[in-house]
């Protein structure tokens, strides 16, 4: 049976959002990541990756914003700067993949994971000529007709693998649970606090947040399913963290 959604009593302005509410939710983000490498022979190398290609957010917007139909001029610093990011993204990719490839884990070594890390590395050096190719060609004042749609595409594209895989590196017995937490809760989380109107996300969608950090609580404390050693207190911890959170909308 399902309960009736409870909307928001109260619905935070940007200052409130910046200043109470945003810190506990990078803490929750921290949490969450920290947790998870507690699983055995989770790679951990994926996780400054996926924080490093969070911070393209920004950029994505700042990109739309200035050309919202064709790349051009006017858009340059926000190319430079995705330019500059993914060169960072690139190093980060290279140090997952070698960890991967020394690893003589069964674990590690999933198929599935492997593959999606090694369509991450195309994708990136994909778009990264791209963007190179496109700077060429302004600097050099040759015309160009390049959409800026297809370039936050395949940006977004690369969060996609990214995201896919690291839930391929966790465990089956957790995986159903897992992926369904990082879906509902901790990417749109991560998209939407990185973002200029972040605070009215979270104003429209606290009851479902509600439900996928209280879903996972309930999965891994009360169903027996013991979770990995030095895992608890990291839930723990987020859970009472989101708590804390909830009495500025309730």
């Amino acid at each position: 049976m399902f309960s009736t959604p409870v909307l928001a009593q109260r619905k935070l302005g940007a200052e409130t959002f910046q200043v109470n509410v945003r810190p506990v939710l990078n803490g929750i983000l921290s949490d969450f990541y920290q947790m998870i490498t507690h699983f055995p022979d989770f790679p951990k190398e994926i996780i400054p990756l996926i924080q490093e290609m969070d911070t393209l957010t920004s950029d994505k917007e700042h990109l739309l914003a200035d050309c919202p139909r064709l790349l051009a001029k006017k858009c340059s610093p926000s190319i430079k700067s995705i330019r500059q990011k993914l060169q960072t993204i690139r190093g980060l990719s290279m140090k997952l993949q070698n960890q991967l490839k020394m690893s003589q884990s069964n674990h590690m070594s999933s198929v599935s994971g492997l593959r999606l890390v090694n369509q991450f590395d195309l994708e990136l050096e994909n778009i990264k000529g791209l963007l190179d190719n496109t700077s060429f060609l302004e600097a050099a004042a040759i015309p160009q007709k390049r959409e800026t749609y297809y370039v936050i595409k395949q940006l977004d594209e690369l969060n996609t693998y990214l995201s896919l895989a690291l839930v391929e590196f966790i465990p089956f017995t957790y995986k159903t649970d897992f992926r369904h937490f990082y879906t509902n809760f901790v990417q749109p989380i991560q998209i939407q606090i990185s973002k200029n109107k972040n605070y009215e996300f979270l104003n429209r969608n606290v009851d479902s947040l509600n439900f996928a950090i209280n879903l996972l609580n309930m999965n891994l404390t009360k169903r027996n399913k013991k979770t990995p050693d030095g895992m608890g207190p990291y839930l723990a911890v987020i859970h009472n963290r989101w708590n804390s959170l909830l009495r500025y909308y309730f």
